[in-house]
């Protein structure tokens, strides 16, 4: 097996296929910065991966390639690997990219006479590991899907068609993410105008048992805070998606400036947590 991209995803999966007896090859372009190479190496000795020499070393030779790198170097990732794969070789692109990068990235990898198999990853990583829901899509989803699951993951073929997995995802990204960034909004206002609890106490009259009364903001705020910049990534590939239907790409776009912006704010305020997992430091980060 090989994992392109070791930052947060990567390790995980790397460390799930080890334990399940393969030999996994990692590689990512930080080792670049010898910085950053150290911590990479490190990473991957806990999780018991080899850290290949280049692009071209980690892909030589393993049945599964997995992608988990930014969205922003989906494409190129897909690119380049083409030059080194083969027949009987799988990528399996993990990225949060519109359907469309989706089928430039299956083209490419095809080209080369590999298989192509997209997946839609449906919830945060951590805590699930290789347990988060994925949707798979391409012309080997239907066959791929119980042999990933028979290695600990938890896999769904939805369709033959390469881009109608990330399509459910991003739909589905544009009403999570918009909420957030909502609450970030109306929280922020709220706060300034000192009215945040009514605000809250009418929102846990409205919506009963979605728990605006028990720190529901607070959850939505800290997953923007430790997220945002990811989620940023993910919000302008939906908006990407809307542009290549016709649709107006605005609210996509001013959700993730909202994440960004949020996210450059929340670094270090995460560690701020009571006894009972709430955020309270939410409210002197937006204030």
């Amino acid at each position: 097996m090989a994992v392109i991209g070791f930052g947060e995803v990567g390790p995980i999966f790397a460390q799930a296929l080890g334990a399940r007896g393969c030999a996994v090859a990692v590689y990512d372009i930080k080792l670049d910065d010898p910085a950053a190479a150290v911590l990479i190496r490190d990473k991957a000795e806990r999780a018991g991966a080899r850290v290949a020499g280049s692009l071209a070393d980690c892909l030589r030779g393993p049945q599964w390639v997995f992608s988990a790198v930014t969205a922003s170097q989906a494409g190129i990732v897909a690119r380049d690997a083409a030059a080194h794969l083969e027949t009987g070789q799988t990528f399996i692109d993990l990225n949060s990219v519109s359907p469309k990068a989706k089928q430039d990235n299956c083209a490419h990898i095809e080209a080369a006479g590999a298989d192509y198999v997209e997946s839609a990853v449906m919830a945060p990583v951590p805590p699930q590991g290789v347990r988060v829901p994925m949707l798979l899509g391409g012309r080997r989803a239907r066959e791929l899907s119980p042999a990933l699951n028979a290695m600990g993951m938890r896999t769904e073929a939805v369709a033959d068609e390469v881009g109608l997995a990330s399509a459910i995802k991003l739909c589905r990204s544009i009403m999570i993410k918009g909420t957030e960034a909502l609450c970030v909004q109306s929280m922020q206002a709220a706060l300034h105008f000192g009215v945040d609890r009514r605000v809250l106490a009418s929102l846990a009259a409205s919506f009963p048992g979605v728990g605006w009364d028990k720190g529901y903001e607070a959850y939505l705020i800290g997953r923007v805070a430790e997220h945002g910049q990811r989620r940023s990534e993910e919000m302008r590939e939906a908006a990407a998606m809307l542009e290549e239907l016709g649709q107006d790409s605005g609210l996509a776009t001013a959700i993730a400036d909202v994440h960004q912006a949020f996210a450059r704010r929340g670094r270090g305020w995460l560690g701020e947590m009571d006894d009972r997992g709430s955020l309270p430091a939410w409210r002197r980060l937006l204030a």
